[in-house]
């Protein structure tokens, strides 16, 4: 009798463990992300997760990470934002969210770039999602070198999918470093061609590229810059240029580049000239494009007119 009371009592601590664990996931904030909406109670959490017969390699997935986000993030039905192609796909009962129709049109481009293509064009650089890359440039070593990440990156290296305090699901935690970027567009219907980053945003490359994050005044002249890898281009910074004093309004060629905005006005961040997830811009001599989203040097010529 007092081995099966002993294994009731264990029952029912499991039974609230576990109830403890979904009202948890029920009540992520996501701010406006498609994954907060978990209810105890329904089949939601059996779309990614399986107690007795997950497959994928971590969490009780139904498949590994990056193949389970891209069954819906992909070419497949259910996200209106295909990342594997970096476009905005609007659809009616095919898409079981439709944030951003409001908003976004058919086909726009998506912020971030594409993993696979953009802007109808194979990418010729991303972030390796897929196989896992696992080295980050200026990962706590100089500008130029290269260093080991804290694990192989997936999409959730950078992302939540339960959901964050951050823009875009963003983890709160990456590579071991705090990331905090201010929510900006999280309303009823967010639009996804429109970059509407806000203060912080650059916490989220520096988890990983550290070195590159570089906030000081001459950055680009000063000496002492040299010895961590060269002179470079500052961040974080409040954009002005003579008369140019806004490159969303000017642009170049008919290009705008986006700003972080902040109550101190907007800000050049990595992704002014940077694509997070993939670009399609070429450099005409073969080298690495680095996520440029412009060809060439256009990504300069939008601030620095010639």
């Amino acid at each position: 009798m007092t081995t099966k009371r002993h294994t009731f009592k264990q029952f029912i601590s499991l039974v609230i463990a576990l109830m403890v664990v979904f009202f948890a996931v029920s009540v992520a904030s996501a701010n406006g992300g498609p994954h907060n909406g978990v209810d105890v109670g329904t089949p939601d959490c059996a779309s990614c997760h399986r107690i007795n017969s997950a497959s994928g390699t971590q969490s009780l997935l139904v498949q590994d990470t990056t193949t389970l986000c891209m069954s819906c993030h992909g070419t497949g039905l259910g996200a209106n934002t295909n990342v594997a192609d970096g476009m905005y796909m609007a659809g009616g009962d095919d898409y079981r969210y439709n944030e951003g129709l409001a908003n976004t049109p058919d086909g726009a481009p998506l912020l971030g770039g594409g993993f696979v293509s953009y802007k109808g064009k194979p990418v010729t650089s991303a972030h390796d999602v897929v196989d896992g890359s696992s080295m980050a440039w200026g990962n706590g070593v100089a500008r130029g070198a290269s260093a080991s990440l804290a694990q192989s990156m997936s999409c959730t290296s950078c992302h939540d999918p339960h959901g964050s305090s951050n823009y875009r699901m963003l983890r709160e935690t990456i590579n071991g470093k705090p990331v905090s970027v201010e929510q900006v567009d999280e309303g009823a219907a967010k639009d996804y061609d429109t970059e509407n980053w806000g203060a912080g945003v650059d916490s989220l490359c520096a988890a990983c590229h550290d070195s590159y994050n570089v906030t000081s005044a001459g950055s680009g002249s000063d000496i002492a810059m040299v010895s961590s890898g060269g002179y470079t281009h500052r961040v974080g910074m409040s954009f002005s240029d003579g008369s140019n004093v806004n490159p969303e309004t000017i642009g170049f060629e008919g290009y705008t580049l986006p700003l972080a905005q902040s109550g101190n006005g907007d800000l050049v961040a990595c992704m002014t000239c940077h694509l997070p997830h993939g670009t399609s811009a070429t450099t005409g001599d073969g080298r690495d494009t680095n996520l440029i989203r412009m060809d060439n040097s256009g990504v300069c010529q939008v601030c620095h007119q010639l």
